[in-house]
């Protein structure tokens, strides 16, 4: 198995820095009266080159980081924290604009510039995007953010990333827990696998067997403790857990840091066409993985809207 850092594929470089892509939103602004602008910062330096720059438009800070967020409000910008941050860049937009919808930041009907400054996407160009806000973008689930593979259900997919986000939050507080879901494509997924301890859903009966019965929600956090990974059909039978996967000679694209949780995953969603689930036990951040590459990062503490379940 090789594990590529990001860092060493091609990419495209962005080719302007947050001064110089605060003022074309400036001047894309003036042109066309915008109800709000909202930036997309990793830092926080691009809502405050804007600021700078336009005193007549409603400006609004967006990022996934705790401390931009903290800093952009204690600097008196109105903020919008994201809870997740999606791998290809238009999907976020489509991620700022649904969060900002839900949490009364914007309206139906606002006409909206949406700009991801630089650093949010190192690796690739500019984003700025001029839209009226849809009312469907409410109620986004985190199923459409992705590609959906084999059979993949939404709610399946939705009630994993909920799950996960309750044992992240659990790691979050201090116990030493992490967990991967492996969804769809299970038969490919247990070529090469093996029991870590004897399948603790053989024997029942199917609708405790089923991902998105709340009733077993509670088991499969407990049996998060063990090692190995559950195994879960794309409709939500779960066929195993605690499995130790074969993940095999693959080439991935993942962030450096990552241990061998997440490695073992994203290896086995290169040679398959399941996606992963992972949650770390070191800093309990819940990622997603397809195709052999991380496509989602979400924090766990950060409500998800459609997909929230109760604490």
């Amino acid at each position: 198995m090789k594990a590529r850092k990001s860092s060493e594929r091609n990419t495209i470089q962005s080719i302007r820095s947050d001064a110089e892509l605060a003022q074309m939103v400036a001047r894309v602004a003036q042109t066309t009266q915008p109800d709000v602008i909202i930036c997309v910062t990793e830092s926080g330096e691009f809502a405050q080159h804007l600021l700078d720059m336009v005193q007549q438009f409603r400006i609004v800070a967006a990022s996934s980081k705790a401390e931009t967020c903290a800093s952009m409000q204690q600097a008196g910008v109105e903020t919008v924290r994201l809870p997740l941050h999606a791998a290809e860049k238009y999907n976020q937009v489509r991620h700022v604009l649904s969060v900002a919808l839900r949490t009364g930041t914007i309206s139906v009907g606002d006409f909206v510039v949406c700009a991801v400054g630089a650093g949010v996407y190192p690796e690739e160009g500019d984003l700025i995007v001029l839209t009226d806000v849809d009312p469907e973008l409410e109620h986004l689930p985190v199923s459409d953010l992705l590609k959906l593979t084999d059979g993949i259900q939404p709610s399946v997919l939705e009630t994993g990333v909920a799950i996960a986000s309750k044992i992240g939050r659990a790691a979050r507080r201090g116990k030493r827990v992490g967990a991967i879901f492996m969804i769809g494509d299970s038969l490919k997924v247990m070529e090469g696998a093996r029991q870590l301890i004897p399948n603790p859903f053989k024997g029942h009966e199917d609708d405790l067997r089923h991902l998105t019965n709340p009733a077993i929600h509670e088991t499969l956090i407990e049996l998060a403790k063990l090692d190995g990974a559950f195994i879960i059909r794309g409709d939500g039978f779960i066929q195993s857990a605690a499995v130790f996967l074969a993940s095999g000679e693959s080439e991935l694209q993942i962030p450096a840091g990552l241990g061998s949780r997440h490695t073992a995953a994203a290896a086995v969603t290169a040679r398959t066409r399941a996606t992963a689930i992972v949650v770390s036990a070191t800093d309990a951040n819940v990622r997603i993985f397809s195709d052999g590459k991380l496509v989602m990062q979400l924090d766990p503490e950060v409500p998800h809207g459609p997909i929230a379940i109760e604490q």
